[in-house]
């Protein structure tokens, strides 16, 4: 099925709730990235040990990479167009709150997947 979305699905379904509430039956719904990106990083099981409410959220890593964007002097105009976001002030409002609230962090190496078997290393 063909759309005019970039981020779009095929419906399984076609019921009329769902068709009042989206421009286009492939459009995908304002929560939607976010409740597919908890439903694979609960799959994942990579967070079991956090619980669910401190777990990370697609909303969460998006602000940190407009924050940490920032943080390495990128110019707004950029980090804007990057977030998608119509006005400096939206940006803003992601990057903000950050470093306000005492959140300190560990910068850490990169993970290198190793094609040996002794398993992954970090640089």
């Amino acid at each position: 099925m063909a759309s005019s979305y970039l981020i779009h699905y095929r419906p399984k379904a076609r019921r009329r709730e769902q068709i009042a509430a989206k421009d286009h039956c492939t459009s995908v719904t304002p929560n939607y990235l976010s409740n597919e990106f908890s439903k694979a990083r609960d799959a994942a099981n990579a967070y079991d040990h956090i619980q669910a409410t401190e777990r990370p959220t697609f909303h969460g890593i998006r602000a940190l990479g407009a924050w940490l964007y920032e943080q390495q002097n990128f110019p707004q105009e950029y980090i804007q167009a990057l977030m998608g976001h119509a006005g400096a002030k939206m940006t803003k409002h992601y990057q903000d709150g950050h470093s306000e609230k005492g959140i300190e962090y560990l910068e850490v190496g990169v993970l290198q997947i190793a094609d040996n078997k002794k398993g992954p290393t970090f640089r």
